[in-house]
């Protein structure tokens, strides 16, 4: 199996359809910036169904080490930049 790195929408979709418990069966590590666990857990916190997605064991919070200039635009928060490991 492979690696997975997520922002917020994969992980908010597969919540909403019932199958983010899919994701530790098909990757052996899924990686997410501490960034989508806060907006997560503001989202909860404004009443949206949500999951704590720091609850989850299988969740490896990390931040990026650096995010290639590219990548980098005007409509982008720091919420959505990719990562790299």
């Amino acid at each position: 199996m492979s690696k997975a790195i997520s922002n917020t929408s994969p992980l908010l979709y597969l919540f909403r359809v019932g199958v983010l418990d899919w994701l530790p069966r098909l990757f052996d590590e899924i990686w997410v910036p501490q960034a989508v666990v806060t907006e997560m857990e503001y989202g909860r916190k404004a009443g949206s169904d949500v999951p704590g997605i720091g609850n989850y064991d299988w969740v490896i919070i990390a931040e990026p080490r650096n995010v290639p200039s590219e990548w980098l635009t005007l409509d982008l928060g720091p919420n959505v930049v990719p990562f790299s490991l």
